[in-house]
């Protein structure tokens, strides 16, 4: 089963585990298309659902049958370390037009159940393309990926926006692995997550974060 989003676009039924999991493995093994669907981390016809998605937002890349990961997956992989599952809300946003666009309506209107947001989206698409609508079975999918990545979150029937994850992610990895003064962090050089975002402090051997530049290099390392 595929989801349809519109004529070009399509999206798995499926849970960002699932795709964690897939990406996971192929980073570690650089698997055959037959393997991935042996160790239960594929699905749908043919090439399959999840690398034709991960091939389209050029994460993964397919040669001689064999499944490895691009430039933007290693260092997708490499920031899930970091991280955990919020980095894949920096690759969403940037690769995927539908989440972006789900993800910005709930940030204007800052909550809704999923009849009112379902409809604000579509909305908003009509906007750019007349003819294009998001059915709801994909909407309920990108919500759930929206959930999991920690940028929204549903009670009693209804979705309200958390904030940015990857921002959150960032200071709570800087909070654990330095010491902050004052509104800086200071790190040692193995626990920088962007070089171009620190800056030496001797004698101390440590390194000054600058937070708001990490979260922008990450995102920017995802636009293609």
């Amino acid at each position: 089963m595929v989801i349809t989003l519109q004529r070009s676009v399509t999206f798995p039924p499926i849970r960002l585990r699932r795709i964690d999991e897939y990406i996971h493995y192929v980073a570690k093994n650089a698997p055959t298309l037959e393997e991935l669907r042996e160790r239960g981390l594929e699905i749908g016809r043919g090439r399959g659902d999840i690398t034709r998605l991960l091939e389209r937002i050029q994460v993964v890349e397919v040669n001689n049958n064999r499944v490895s990961l691009t430039s933007a997956g290693r260092q997708l992989v490499s920031l899930r370390e970091a991280l955990s599952l919020s980095v894949y809300h920096a690759l969403f946003f940037q690769r995927l037009f539908h989440y972006k666009l789900l993800v910005g309506t709930l940030a204007e209107l800052r909550e809704g159940d999923f009849e009112n947001l379902h409809g604000a989206v579509n909305e908003r698409l009509s906007r750019i393309s007349p003819t294009a609508w998001l059915n709801k079975v994909a909407f309920k999918t990108l919500l759930q990926i929206a959930e999991d990545v920690g940028a929204i979150e549903k009670r009693n029937g209804i979705y309200y926006y958390r904030g940015d994850p990857v921002e959150k992610a960032v200071s709570e990895y800087y909070e654990k692995h330095g010491v902050k003064i004052g509104s800086n962090y200071y790190v040692a050089v193995d626990k920088v997550l962007v070089e171009e975002c620190a800056k030496e402090e001797k004698p101390h051997n440590l390194y000054k974060v600058d937070t708001g530049c990490t979260v922008t290099k990450i995102y920017n390392l995802f636009v293609i």
